[in-house]
């Protein structure tokens, strides 16, 4: 099995980066984060750098045994207990960010996803959005009712965009993991993005783009049309688009 993975960042218009990612891929194995950070120009960014650092920590040093499930599980309280530090150490009471991960491993894919950052699986002519948007706008039609009452979640008063659930909210409750893997094809694409291309591309358009194009130019594609498509406000904007091929493995 052949892992490409290709990425992108870019500062759009607003003033500051607060989104960090980090990618890589070692001959049948690959794992990814993104992360969009909250709070303002300073403890946004510092939120989801820091997480982003720390799950390169804990990639590091996951034992090879450990089931991602059980080691994605066992990060989401020590990314938030990171930035639940950075809180108190730095005064940004209110930062905190998203997270979206994968790890590939012999051909199987697994993933974890606080807040509404996404995680899209592209197979043939189909693009799946296999995580949840953790905001209010789904709240009411998405959420079990345990969920919502575990987290103690009000829904009144609220835009439907503001996150129910992210990383430094000190008790992360609401949360994806797949249990089971997804086994990979080759051709199968796998985006990491946050909300920024996400708010301006539609899911087909997203699609149209990815079928039609490889690796390098997808993603730059893929951020022209959103580019073009934001009348000049555009957010901060972040993916990782990873290929499954069959052939040897190439390291990114």
């Amino acid at each position: 099995m052949r892992i490409e993975i290709e990425h992108k960042s870019v500062i759009g218009s607003r003033e500051d980066q607060q989104d960090a990612y980090y990618a890589s891929s070692s001959g049948d194995s690959a794992f990814a984060v993104v992360c969009d950070g909250m709070g303002g120009s300073v403890g946004g960014a510092a939120a989801s750098q820091i997480v982003v650092n720390k799950f390169i920590e804990l990639m590091a040093a996951k034992n090879s045994v450990e089931p991602y499930p059980t080691f994605f599980l066992r990060a989401i309280d020590i990314l938030d207990e990171s930035v639940v530090s950075l809180q108190k150490q730095s005064g940004a009471a209110n930062c905190g960010t998203t997270i979206v991960a994968v790890g590939i491993e012999k051909g199987d894919l697994y993933w974890l996803s606080v807040g509404d950052s996404r995680l899209y699986i592209i197979r043939g002519n189909e693009i799946v959005q296999v995580t949840r948007d953790h905001n209010f706008a789904l709240s009411l039609g998405e959420w079990t009712e345990e969920e919502l009452q575990t987290a103690d979640v009000k829904t009144e008063g609220h835009r439907t965009d503001a996150l129910i659930s992210f990383i430094g909210m000190s008790g992360v409750q609401i949360f994806d993991i797949n249990d089971k893997a997804f086994s990979l094809q080759s051709g199968d694409k796998i985006l990491l993005t946050t909300d920024g291309l996400t708010n301006i591309l539609e899911n087909q358009e997203m699609l149209q783009i990815l079928r039609q194009t490889q690796l390098p130019e997808s993603l730059n594609i893929l951020f022209e049309k959103a580019t073009q498509k934001s009348d000049g406000v555009q957010d901060n904007t972040t993916c990782v688009l990873i290929k499954i091929s069959e052939g040897g493995n190439q390291h990114d």
